[in-house]
């Protein structure tokens, strides 16, 4: 080996003169030096830092503040803007401050409903109905069903609106379903102004209930009094929510019939000559719970007094005829009642719907026959300013065709006025 060596300083052996480091000790053999950074380098270094935080702070905050946010929840949503703190619920009652994420529907199986969806608003910090004001910073609402795309019956719903038959509601929006629906989701979607989106759900699911049937050759059905005891019978036999199907013999019932307690849906028929199922006598309608009181293809012919139905619960009347009554039909009470494809001759008033409830049943009156009476319309009180449709009905040789008291409005363009 030639050129000059070193010895190392920790372990004495000899080592190239320009080795840094002894591989015999593991030592390094020359000093480190320290070298020293200018001081305005650092000062340079740290505001270029403390820059570029400050920014990303400014950034950070700007996001937040203007990014819109997006809410979504069942029955009920907290939301908070610059002029406070606000409740947005949805319920199928008309009750402001309970929410109602989910309904259990009790339907019978062929039964067509129809329910109202309410948006309210209140002042979390109040308790005051703050629908009017925070609508005015609503852009858009508006409501859809979510189901499954096989369904056998799909539930629809209407788009939101104001509504005076729940004057306390921000919005209204009606579903309408049958037994055989399936289960679905109703979601309501509002955008803001400012750029935020509220979604509010409400699950929705059809329970079948029990219907009954009886029939004349099961039943003592013949006669007033046979009709009568069999419905008081049933009144205490078969509990809500069941429903209750009377299939009638072609014969006339010198007597009336009175429903109360529960629901009870009368099915007229005919004979060979095509004589229908007739009373003579008025039959009053007035069971306190439960659901509507169907009558089909029923007669109720009387001498020029009294009234035909009186119905103090919700009723329908379909294809029947009511002949020489004072009143043919009378709604009254706080009830809805709905008469489709029937029969008004010869009566004092035909149809007299005198009730203020806030309850929709159906808002179509349509094809029925309004026929020599002296007045065949009366609209006296109405729970609801819906319009009443009365496309497909004749009026023909009335005193007076429609006699509208309460200014109800009406979808009249497709009746025929002779």
């Amino acid at each position: 080996m030639s050129g000059k060596q070193s010895v190392c300083p920790h372990c004495g052996a000899c080592l190239p003169a320009e080795a840094s480091f002894c591989p015999h000790c593991a030592r390094m053999i020359r000093a480190r030096q320290t070298v020293d950074i200018p001081s305005h380098l650092w000062r340079k270094a740290l505001k270029w830092v403390a820059g570029a935080v400050i920014l990303t702070a400014l950034g950070v905050g700007l996001y937040l503040g203007f990014t819109p946010s997006t809410y979504d929840a069942y029955g009920e949503v907290t939301y908070t803007d610059a002029d406070g703190t606000y409740q947005l619920l949805l319920t199928f009652q008309n009750e402001r401050f309970t929410p109602q994420p989910e309904i259990t529907e009790q339907a019978e199986l062929d039964g067509e409903y129809r329910m109202p969806s309410r948006l309210f608003i209140n002042h979390v910090g109040t308790g005051a109905n703050a629908g009017m004001m925070f609508m005015q910073k609503v852009d858009t609402v508006c409501a859809e069903i979510c189901q499954p795309e096989e369904s056998a019956s799909p539930m629809v719903c209407s788009q939101p609106e104001y509504r005076d038959f729940s004057p306390e509601a921000a919005r209204v929006s009606l579903v309408d379903n049958t037994g055989r629906s399936d289960p679905a989701e109703l979601v309501w979607t509002l955008k803001m102004e400012n750029g935020d989106t509220i979604r509010l759900r409400q699950k929705i699911r059809v329970e079948q209930i029990k219907t009954y049937d009886y029939y004349p050759e099961d039943c003592a059905m013949g006669t007033a009094e046979d009709l009568q005891t069999l419905v008081d019978r049933i009144t205490q036999e078969v509990p809500l929510p069941a429903v209750v199907n009377l299939h009638l013999p072609a014969v006339t019932y010198a007597g009336g019939l009175t429903i109360k307690g529960r629901p009870v849906n009368l099915y007229g028929s005919a004979d060979a000559e095509g004589n229908r199922t007739t009373f003579t006598d008025t039959v009053r309608v007035a069971p306190q719970d439960g659901p509507i009181s169907y009558f089909y293809d029923l007669n109720f012919t009387g001498d020029g007094a009294g009234v035909g139905v009186s119905a103090s619960a919700r009723f329908w009347a379909e294809d029947c005829t009511f002949t020489n009554w004072k009143t043919g039909v009378l709604g009254y009470g706080d009830v809805w009642v709905n008469v489709i494809g029937c029969q008004f001759a010869d009566n004092g008033t035909g149809f007299h719907f005198n009730s203020s409830g806030i309850y929709v049943t159906h808002t179509m009156f349509n094809d029925n026959i309004f026929l020599d009476n002296d007045t065949a319309v009366l609209l006296e009180a109405v729970p609801s300013d819906e319009p009443l449709n009365f496309q497909g009905c004749r009026f023909t040789g009335n005193g007076v065709d429609i006699d509208n008291r309460c200014g109800q409005p009406m979808e009249i363009s497709q009746a025929i006025f002779e």
